[in-house]
């Protein structure tokens, strides 16, 4: 008698869950939009090795980030929940915020007088970019991380409070006036990286001291050390696991510029924004919508269940989304490259893609163990997974070039998924629904492989453009239009088509 009560109040909030998770899909849409429309203008203004020092300035930037604490800010959602009282929750928020903060403002000022030693271990040897270049590219990297980190401190307490639409447009402005100092300052003025990452710059100065600031006028700055110690002790794991997960997204680009040198880093990060295009809009927006909704959930067997079921109808989600990307690959890359350097690109984009979707069912299966604040064993799935990544990176990508690489992302991802699934089974009694999920991985994989095959027909002149790319359509949309009746019962079906109907206004 006890199962109908816990059940239905647990389905209702799957409507909101998936509102506001379109609700903070909207920025990185536009982001997303944006970034391809000016793709080609970047490309033409930064040329393949101005494009391979931005990739790794990312890179660092995001590695910063993870080691000057970023999981820690992660953390002040999931201990957000715990407190009872505002007095409480306004202590986690101040803490976190002025501890991280502080912290990364002390680090990146100190590493502002290593600068000369700095640029060649972070950017690389040699190429075609001057010295004094790199200098700079290095010195604006250690000036914007702490600001990215303080913008992101103001977003999670922003999740917290469920302010969805507040979210979405300060994002909005903030992306809108970067892309107009990109133009100024890269199209117009001719600065190139520096341009680019000057335009960072100013768009997280202003937003994160406007969102900081009202954050904290309404919380109060203070740091409580009773409720910032078991919040460093849960995300003390979660700092060498953001490391290693840094690693995995990039080690194949620095592994490629050791390698191959800046030209092909830049190639291959033009096929990789391409590849990851769908995890990088619907990923984080879901996330931040279903941790405080799930993390609110008390009962474990159902919150067990709800991980299980909403784990497989996002990775069908993510699936679909990318067969998509699957299928126009290698026009996408032909279209938005502003350089012909760029056009190789296509070949990476089939199985970066396929890995990405593997990357979002590894995302969903660190949950239960964030609900069970047992955090732990995500550092040696992790290091297995780093370990095995830049071993086949650093045999299949002298051999292979960037292809290896691609080819990494795929099998290296699928073993995440796979170990992050076991741990969650064995930590808080999740499985995940292996038969539904592996037919949605068994179609994205067949879409890979056909589109890689009709590309090469293509480009060996045994198929014309516009067949080729027909024929990826059709054999994506099939495949798509499989998973959605194979992975999905009757009722499931129904279920969302009426969900669909009511919002469109036609019920």
């Amino acid at each position: 008698m006890s199962a109908t009560p816990t059940r239905a109040p647990a389905e209702r909030p799957l409507g909101a869950l998936v509102k506001h998770s379109a609700i903070y899909s909207a920025a990185p849409i536009l982001r997303q939009a944006l970034s391809v429309a000016m793709t080609r203008f970047y490309t033409a203004w930064l040329g393949p090795a101005g494009a391979g020092i931005k990739e790794n300035a990312d890179l660092w930037c995001i590695a910063l980030q993870q080691v000057l604490g970023q999981n820690v800010l992660q953390a002040l959602v999931r201990f957000y929940y715990d407190q009872k009282g505002e007095r409480e929750r306004a202590a986690v928020v101040s803490s976190v915020t002025l501890v991280v903060t502080l912290g990364a403002l002390a680090v990146c000022g100190l590493g502002l007088l290593f600068v000369p030693w700095l640029s060649p271990l972070l950017l690389g040897r040699g190429g075609t970019v001057p010295s004094s270049e790199l200098e700079r590219v290095t010195t604006l990297t250690l000036l914007l991380v702490p600001f990215q980190l303080a913008t992101m401190s103001g977003n999670y307490y922003l999740f917290a409070l469920k302010r969805s639409g507040l979210y979405t447009g300060l994002q909005t402005a903030k992306l809108l006036f970067e892309v107009g100092m990109n133009v100024l300052l890269m199209g117009v003025l001719g600065l190139g990286v520096t341009g680019f990452l000057l335009s960072m710059l100013a768009g997280e100065v202003l937003t994160s001291l406007g969102l900081c600031g009202w954050m904290l006028w309404r919380v109060g700055p203070r740091i409580d050390r009773a409720v910032l110690r078991p919040i460093l002790a849960y995300a003390a794991p979660l700092v060498p696991v953001g490391i290693l997960q840094l690693a995995l997204h990039q080690a194949d680009r620095r592994i490629v510029l050791e390698f191959l040198g800046q030209e092909p880093a830049g190639i291959y990060g033009f096929g990789f924004r391409i590849a990851s295009l769908v995890t990088a809009v619907v990923l984080g927006p879901f996330i931040v919508t279903w941790q405080p909704w799930i993390f609110a959930v008390e009962d474990r067997e159902e919150r067990a269940r709800l991980v299980a079921r909403v784990g497989t109808y996002a990775v069908l989600a993510i699936g679909v989304a990318s067969l998509g990307v699957i299928a126009i690959g290698r026009e996408a890359a032909l279209l938005l490259a502003g350089d012909p350097a760029f056009h190789a690109a296509w070949r990476v984009v089939p199985p970066v893609a396929a890995g990405y979707v593997l990357w979002a069912l590894y995302n969903l299966t660190q949950i239960p163990l964030f609900l069970a604040k047992r955090t732990g064993p995500l550092v040696g799935i992790n290091l297995a997974a780093v370990a095995l990544s830049v071993g086949l990176n650093v045999v299949l990508v002298p051999r292979f070039g960037i292809q290896g690489a691609a080819l990494t992302t795929l099998v290296t991802f699928t073993v995440l998924a796979a170990l992050g699934m076991l741990a969650s089974r064995r930590t808080a009694g999740v499985r995940f629904e292996l038969g539904r999920i592996g037919l949605v991985l068994a179609g994205v994989g067949l879409g890979g492989a056909g589109a890689l095959a009709l590309d090469a027909l293509e480009v060996d002149g045994r198929l014309g453009l516009l067949t080729a790319l027909l024929a990826k359509v059709v054999l994506c949309a099939g495949l798509a239009g499989a998973a959605w009746r194979l992975a999905l019962a009757a009722d499931e079906r129904a279920r969302f088509r009426a969900w669909v109907r009511r919002r469109l206004g036609r019920a």
